[in-house]
């Protein structure tokens, strides 16, 4: 797989949203159910919870899921939710408890056929050993901001993640949205490239070798809508520490 090549060497990838809509699984090609699963997927996100932990104006709901013995995805809060102050000096340190996906998000397939793909593209990776050993969470994540109030990310400069690698997949974003740019960064004084998702499904891959953030989320003033939003999914894979 070129994205998991890509990734190994330069410590990120960009993968288009075209590519995930040529999935088998996606079912891009049936248009009247493809668009009633990504409108139910989209719905979802009003039925977030803001985050109590950081600021930022973002909505968000979280699970893990697990591989069973016929490959079918299992759900649940299997282990607790910590990011160190190593990685996030502003909210880590402590344990994390969001509420789970909604059953209508565990249930739709293209939630699942992102997922299979990303555990795909992990076992091709290899370098952090088998799916099935790690930690893999799902994020869902809406920035919501107005004109006088930002939403960004916590921590908002660049940074390394405590996952080994993070999947960003976007969704959707409101057409008066502000920033959202994604950043890659050798080193915190050096920026390297700035990425932008835009169409459904564009995708940004990370691992350790990079530092990486996201620009915060305005709203333009113009227009009908004083509010604007940001939708991703973040699918993150991470060793399981020894027992």
């Amino acid at each position: 797989m070129e994205y998991a090549h890509h990734l190994a060497e330069q410590g990120y990838a960009f993968i288009p949203g075209s590519y995930y809509k040529s999935l088998p699984d996606i079912n891009y090609t049936r248009q009247e159910q493809f668009l009633a699963d990504l409108e139910n997927m989209k719905l979802a996100y009003y039925g977030l919870t803001l985050d109590p932990y950081s600021p930022g104006r973002r909505f968000r709901a979280y699970a893990q899921c697990r591989r069973d013995e016929h490959q079918r995805l299992c759900f649940g809060h299997f282990t607790p939710y910590l990011q160190t102050a190593k990685y996030n000096p502003d909210t880590g340190g402590i344990i994390r408890s969001y509420p789970m996906l909604s059953d209508a998000l565990i249930n739709n397939p293209i939630l699942h056929a992102l997922l299979h793909d990303d555990i795909r593209f992990i076992e091709s990776y290899q370098k952090v050993g088998s799916p099935d050993a790690l930690t893999i969470g799902i994020h869902f994540f809406r920035y919501q901001a107005t004109p006088d109030m930002p939403a960004y990310s916590s921590p908002v400069w660049l940074h390394k993640d405590d996952e080994d690698v993070v999947f960003v997949h976007l969704i959707d974003h409101s057409p008066n949205m502000l920033g959202g740019d994604s950043l890659i960064a050798g080193n915190p004084k050096c920026i390297e490239r700035v990425l932008k998702l835009e169409s459904l499904f564009d995708t940004l891959v990370v691992n350790h070798d990079k530092y990486h953030a996201v620009t915060p989320v305005g709203c333009r003033q113009e227009g009908e809508s004083d509010v604007s939003t940001r939708d991703i999914i973040l699918v993150t894979f991470q060793r399981r520490e020894a027992a």
